[in-house]
């Protein structure tokens, strides 16, 4: 129904039926000296003048012809098809199946999405998903202490260090100790204390870890120690071996490169996968498929939910509050049009296109490929000077990598460079133009 403002007349009837005096009184907590007594507001407009004003506001921004940045939030090619379905409005209008006989046609397309994201990643089970790749990373370790009973946590370096702190400021409050630890010193320093290991592939600085030999030598060292693997570009799963052909116990991802504009750096979308006999220790929602006890008719239901808010406090294993559903619907969508072949081919695409970059940038005297391991669609490189590489993009309309120092102070003049589809051989040469120009004009930068 229509939005009906409060006559004063009504606000003073709600406020006798409460016992306060005038809407002052609700918010006495709130210390005086953070109460503004107005707001410093222009003016109003009409609407012709607030269209021109916003107009002249969008002109500030700058868009770039194309992005070499990646590091967590990716610019990959989105089918019209997607924003058709998620812009009916039976789908962006809802909120989430808290009735779930009132919600069949969401509680459906919830449950294709997790047959969708099982099949893909070749996981027993996937549940209705997270907010993000970060928290769901934090919900796995967590749920890794609840099915060990361990308070112990390793993290391989070259996670996400975006992710690293939201496990740490998740785990904190639970008292969950976590260790960084390098591959090196890992089966030195790995025991039977340790609840499980996190580990990023292709990890933040683009490298494709060899899954097999470390799920092997684990396996080995700690057999009760749970393996973890996060994903932050999902597509890469159209030509590399899915975590489920490489024993891992929880897998869980940041889904955004599935149908999600980056959009200012959200909203994400969190992939969360598990062996079957973990079912129960899984946080969110899970969505299930039945039929009439009495009849023949089938339908959908909420077979599982984890938040505390449905079940008893202590038995919860999560406080999520919600899950992603018009991002994985989304997802589900863009899954659905790519296709197995599709999916392939954008794989293959990023990873053709990354490389033939890396050989060229490599080949370019001063400059210097750091990563040893393959890669998929990012890379390390050493620069002359990366602030002239940056300058030389934007003066090319070339939205520049990451200044990798941001994360490590240490890296100096190293940039995490990352190509998609998206970027077209023009593209691709253009950025070539400007490494060479940037060798020679440092001063620039």
């Amino acid at each position: 129904m229509d939005f009906v403002p409060h006559d004063r007349k009504t606000i003073a009837e709600m406020l006798r039926v409460i016992g306060v005096a005038d809407i002052e009184e609700l918010f006495q907590d709130i210390p005086k000296d953070l109460i503004k007594e107005k707001l410093d507001l222009p003016t109003g407009l009409s609407e012709p003048d607030l269209f021109r004003h916003m107009e002249e506001i969008s002109r500030k921004n700058k868009i770039y012809s194309s992005s070499f940045l990646g590091a967590g939030c990716y610019y990959h090619y989105i089918p019209s098809l997607v924003d058709f379905v998620i812009s009916r409005s039976e789908f962006y209008t809802s909120y989430t199946p808290y009735q779930a006989e009132a919600s069949q046609g969401y509680l459906q397309a919830i449950y294709e999405y997790q047959t969708m994201i099982s099949r893909l990643t070749q996981m027993d089970i996937a549940n209705a998903s997270m907010y993000d790749g970060s928290t769901a990373l934090a919900e796995a370790a967590i749920m890794t202490t609840l099915i060990t009973n361990k308070k112990s946590i390793f993290m391989l370096e070259g996670i996400h260090p975006e992710y690293i702190e939201v496990v740490k400021t998740y785990c904190w409050g639970q008292n969950i100790s976590i260790e960084i630890i390098t591959e090196d010193k890992l089966l030195n320093q790995l025991n039977e204390d340790v609840a499980a290991l996190l580990f990023q592939s292709p990890n933040f600085f683009g490298d494709i870890e060899n899954i097999s030999k470390l799920v092997k030598h684990v396996r080995e060292k700690a057999p009760n120690c749970l393996l973890v693997q996060v994903m932050t570009d999902p597509t890469c799963l159209g030509v590399i071996k899915p975590p489920g052909l490489t024993d891992i116990d929880i897998f869980v991802a940041e889904g955004q490169s599935f149908g999600i504009s980056p959009s200012f750096g959200g909203p994400g979308l969190g992939i969360f996968t598990a062996k079957k006999k973990y079912l129960r220790k899984m946080p969110g929602r899970l969505v299930g498929k039945t039929k009439e006890i009495n009849g023949t008719r089938k339908g959908f239901i909420l077979t599982l939910q984890a938040r505390e808010q449905h079940i008893r406090r202590e038995k919860a294993s999560s406080n999520i509050c919600t899950n992603q559903a018009l991002c994985s619907l989304a997802a589900l969508v863009y899954l659905l049009a790519m296709g197995r072949t599709g999916l392939k081919g954008i794989a293959t695409q990023n990873f053709q296109k990354a490389h033939y970059l890396k050989s060229k940038i490599g080949k370019i005297p001063g400059y210097k490929i750091l990563n040893t391991k393959p890669t998929y669609n990012e890379f390390l490189v050493n620069c002359p000077s990366i602030d002239s590489l940056i300058y030389q993009c934007k003066q090319r309309n070339l939205l520049p990598p990451l200044k990798i120092s941001k994360y490590y102070p240490q890296m100096k003049n190293t940039a995490l460079v990352c190509i998609t589809e998206m970027n077209s051989k023009d593209s691709i040469e253009a950025f070539i133009q400007a490494a060479q120009v940037a060798l020679n004009n440092k001063a620039e930068g």
